[in-house]
């Protein structure tokens, strides 16, 4: 059977008669290496065709669906169709013209990449693989239509599909071949996985990681398609396709794309919200919120969501409701006591529930419980669109490790739970030392099922994409300004290497730690941008430039080169050895590419990062791989 990446039964429930009955020959006719969307935007223009089949020996097939009656056909020409409705003739587009206007704009689209198209030879710069269009007439049957002088030369038969090709008596190879008919040319060509990523990355730009959906417009030069194209795989497009409506939660380990689906998610939801009743996007930490803004409103968003930290969020609720707060603003005891407050208004109704379409929670597993209650709150009764992201393994602010059940903080998640194990993000040399360093007090050895009851919290470990790259670097330094010369070089190598500033980051366990860093980049005249300066008061996402920030506010974000430095620091005061691990395995797996590791002292981190480091280096898994 086909694959349906909305989901096969969220795509019939909003299909006309006509689409319906495509929708189950699709379904009945074509296997698994098939895969079908119904009405979602394509390509950067956004453009809707009824149905996009990729198929893995295909290519790309796009079909325009109308269901006319054959009687009510007044007249057409090649570019429109005139129709007589109840009020009176209507022109509509030529389903032919319009398939093939769509296709042709995406072939020019993917013609511009290297990866998809002929290099030498006869066939040069012209695509891999067939694309076709058609149109399916499903209210006319071939006995009808052979009554109307004119009708083949407008609707050709070879491109036009009739209500004979939707019988459930039509043989699947018959249909199959029908099909294969609507290719301007036919020739035996096997996509392979990447290629089939590839032409996903053009065809819905939303599914895009880390990049902005492309823009084309008249007069605009199109963006250069770069080398890797990343993009959600099936089961992360499945997940944000068809989450549906109710209270969702996906457990998922680092770097399995838990945040790209929330993004694609927003823009989803964003299409229905409203001024009134916008969507909202939570999370813990300030600078994840600012990357997750600058994400989402590259996409066609507009006002209707607002991305928050939790605390923000309440302050917003304490001045719109006039709640009083005891605590001095900005001391510990005001962002201890400013959720209660919240909380209690809630409860006691001088804060509203149900003010958002919709409930984003991004890094669910550093709120506390009583934020999660109060969030879980703020959904419309009417639509109950709450999702939750959450990963135990990265709980690094909780000040001991709990297990509770989420139906006990107000998500009635149970039956719709899902799992992502497979880690994107990190290189199988990175995740590796990552979970080395952590060792048991954090993970488990083996792969942890989530328990049969899907409303506990599960440990889920990571399992690699199988993606290398070069071995973390271990740099020993005999005092913070050699270490700060040290990691200078490593940027530095990595920017004539090719890496964009904006695409590193430096990390340390306190402020006072990057002030040594930041003054040898700032040396070199190198754009950088560091928490641990005076005026700091947000990260500017829309300029190149190295940010150095703390481990805890690294949360939730990743770059191509990521240094981890000071960990002499680790474990810092009062701070238990396991909680130091957590802390270091988040911030080892913000890294996409290159990781380096820097210490100018000694520590028990130290002791085992430089173990762990010894140990995966000489992994015969890893050097097989690099074979």
């Amino acid at each position: 059977m086909a694959q349906f990446p909305q989901g096969y039964r969220q795509i019939e429930q909003r299909c006309n008669a006509g689409e319906r009955r495509v929708l189950q020959q699709l379904k009945q006719c074509l296997d698994d290496g098939h895969l079908v969307w119904h009405n979602v935007p394509v390509g950067p223009q956004a453009r809707q065709p009824d149905f996009v089949v990729l198929g893995r020996n295909w290519g790309v097939l796009l079909l325009e669906v109308k269901d006319w009656r054959c009687r009510t056909l007044l007249q057409a020409t090649p570019d429109a169709v005139t129709l007589h409705t109840e009020r009176g003739p209507v022109t509509d587009h030529h389903p032919l013209r319009q398939a093939r206007d769509y296709a042709m704009a995406l072939a020019t689209l993917m013609q511009r990449d290297p990866a998809l198209v002929h290099d030498d030879g006869p066939h040069q710069g012209r695509l891999l693989f067939p694309y076709g269009w058609g149109a399916v007439l499903s209210g006319m049957r071939r006995s009808e239509v052979e009554q109307r002088p004119g009708f083949d030369a407008l609707f050709p038969p070879a491109q036009t599909l009739l209500r004979d090709d939707l019988d459930d008596s039509v043989d699947p190879e018959v249909f199959q071949q029908r099909l294969r008919g609507l290719f301007t040319v036919h020739y035996p060509h096997t996509l392979t996985p990447a290629q089939r990523d590839r032409i996903r990355w053009h065809l819905f730009p939303a599914l895009r990681l880390n990049a902005a959906p492309a823009v084309d417009a008249p007069g605009v030069e199109p963006s250069p398609i770069p080398d890797l194209l990343q993009v959600m795989d099936l089961p992360q497009e499945q997940i944000a396709r068809t989450l549906g409506t109710g209270h969702r939660v996906i457990h998922g380990a680092a770097g399995s794309g838990k945040t790209m689906v929330l993004v694609l998610r927003a823009q989803m939801l964003a299409a229905t919200a409203t001024a009134a009743q916008p969507v909202l996007v939570l999370c813990y930490n300030r600078a994840l919120a600012d990357r997750l803004a600058a994400l989402i409103h590259q996409r066609p968003v507009g006002d209707q969501v607002q991305v928050r930290t939790f605390h923000r969020w309440c302050q917003e609720q304490v001045r719109r409701h006039q709640l009083a707060v005891q605590a001095e603003p900005g001391s510990d005891a005001y962002y201890t006591e400013l959720p209660q407050v919240v909380a209690q208004a809630v409860e006691q109704g001088r804060v509203p529930t149900g003010q958002y379409s919709a409930v984003l929670i991004d890094e669910a597993h550093d709120f506390d419980d009583d934020w999660l209650r109060t969030a879980a709150c703020m959904v419309s009764p009417d639509t109950r669109s709450l999702l939750v992201l959450y990963d135990d393994a990265q709980s690094i602010y909780q000040t001991s490790r709990r297990r509770f059940r989420f139906a006990s903080v107000g998500i009635q998640a149970q039956g719709r739970t899902s799992v992502l194990r497979l880690n994107y993000r990190n290189t199988a040399e990175v995740l590796a030392l990552a979970l080395a360093c952590t060792r048991t007090p954090l993970l488990p050895t083996g792969p942890t099922a989530a328990p049969p009851d899907d409303d506990a919290v599960p440990t889920i470990t990571p399992t690699s994409s199988g993606r290398h790259g070069p071995q973390p670097v271990l740099l020993l330094a005999r005092e913070p300004a050699d270490e700060a010369e040290q990691i200078a070089a490593q940027l530095g190598a990595a920017h004539a290497r090719g890496v964009a500033w904006g695409e590193m980051a430096v990390l340390c366990r306190t402020r006072a730690q990057l002030g040594p860093i930041a003054q040898a980049l700032q040396r070199r005249g190198w754009p950088v941008e560091s928490m641990g300066a005076a005026d700091f008061r947000h990260f500017d996402w829309q300029q190149p430039r190295i940010r150095l920030m703390t481990l805890h506010s690294a949360k939730g974000l990743e770059f191509a080169l990521v240094v981890v430095a000071g960990l002499h620091a680790l474990p810092w005061r009062g701070e238990s050895m396991d909680d130091a691990a957590r802390l270091l395995y988040v911030a080892m797996t913000r890294a996409t590419h290159a990781l380096v590791l820097s210490a100018c002292g000694a520590s028990p981190m130290v002791e085992r990062v430089q173990a762990a480091w010894t140990g995966v280096a000489r992994s015969p898994a890893l050097e097989l791989a690099h074979q």
